[in-house]
């Protein structure tokens, strides 16, 4: 058991599914609490085998980092409802950095199991999401990696669900978005388009809110149809290089017309075509589409590095960085049984606004 900073670890840190930091839980104060340990940048500690300018580079280095994450991480807690895993403490010990948030009574739930549930209760479920989501957009913050393994769900003592948002190690400021493609990572099943150009370092590259919002319509695909949007897996292995191709995605028609247009306007080729999250809010209250535009429009042209190398989409992402994460393994079937109901029925919200949504995820319930 390490002491990290008055944080006595439970067991050793570990990286497994994190490319940028080692993690796990500690103890301070008879209070457990989530650890994590960034990998880089390394602060400069030993300086008998450094010269005098390689030291000041990483010094400046090393806080520069600190003033970006002190930074970010100020509005991050500023933004929270309850819904955001927000950070409690953030330090340099040595010569690495570490941040602390508290131990989290909650589990990531596979998009299967909430496909089992009924309509009503995946609707909320993922109103709830979006409105955690927003909460981030609202205080200009990009997640920039969602997925199943970054929400979290716990269901309360009156069995209605509850979710937490966690892990911001891509998450930046959208006025301020990241340098290059090393500060970014994300999950190539529901990387956006413009992600991977921005990671590709081609044109178009821009990145938004709206990476979000295609991450979510991936996901709110495989809690309506218990499947990922469908394309051409013999040419794509992943929805944004069919979408960059100019592939039409199939959005399951099992899924009632109003969350299937949903999805589509959320998948869109085009970011500015695509719904912020309280528009998509709205549409899951009851309230149609503002607009007729729908995904698939096909790229103007072929997407070209600044080298001039044309950059292959079609079932090979050889820009991608090894940090990147895998591949599914293969489609998800939908043939188990529902389980009981155990998500109770939402207080209606007549006509949500901004200002009526967002005070707590909780009141959905």
């Amino acid at each position: 058991m390490a002491n990290i900073n008055g944080y006595h670890t439970i067991g050793e840190l570990k990286s497994t599914n994190s490319g940028y930091a080692k993690w796990g839980f500690a103890r301070k104060n008879g209070v457990d609490v989530f650890i994590k340990e960034f990998l880089s940048p390394v602060y400069p500690v030993d300086t008998t085998v450094l010269s005098e300018g390689q030291i000041l580079h990483k010094r400046r280095i090393c806080e520069e980092f600190y003033a970006e994450k002190r930074a970010f991480y100020d509005v991050l807690n500023r933004c929270s409802t309850g819904n955001i895993v927000t950070v409690i403490d953030f330090f340099r010990f040595g010569s690495r950095y570490y941040t602390v948030t508290d131990k989290v009574d909650a589990a990531k739930i596979d998009p299967m199991e909430i496909f089992r549930h009924d309509l009503h209760q995946k609707k909320l479920i993922m109103k709830i999401i979006l409105h955690c989501v927003n909460s981030l957009h609202m205080h200009g913050i990009v997640h920039g990696d969602i997925k199943p393994d970054n929400i979290l769900f716990k269901r309360t003592k009156k069995g209605m669900y509850t979710a937490k948002i966690i892990d911001f190690d891509s998450s930046f400021l959208e006025s301020k978005p990241p340098k290059d493609d090393g500060d970014f990572q994300g999950d190539l099943v529901y990387l956006a388009p413009e992600s991977f150009l921005f990671i590709a370092e081609a044109e178009g590259g821009v990145l938004s809110t709206k990476i979000d919002v295609f991450a979510l319509g991936v996901l709110f695909h495989q809690y309506m149809s218990g499947r990922l949007p469908g394309y051409d897996t013999s040419k794509y292995d992943y929805v944004f290089e069919a979408v960059l191709d100019g592939y039409k995605l199939n959005i399951m028609d099992t899924i009632p017309r109003d969350v299937r247009e949903l999805i589509t306007r959320m998948l869109d080729r085009d970011p500015a075509k695509r719904p912020t999250v309280s528009e998509a809010f709205e549409v899951l209250n009851g309230k149609p589409l503002t607009a007729s535009e729908t995904a698939g429009k096909p790229a103007d042209k072929p997407v070209e590095k600044t080298t001039g190398v044309v950059v292959k989409t079609m079932g090979s992402s050889g820009l991608i960085k090894s940090t990147m994460k895998t591949k599914p393994d293969g489609p998800m079937t939908t043939t188990a049984k529902a389980p009981e109901t155990i998500v109770k029925e939402p207080k209606k919200i007549e006509n949500p606004t901004t200002s009526s949504f967002f005070k707590s995820a909780d009141d959905l319930l």
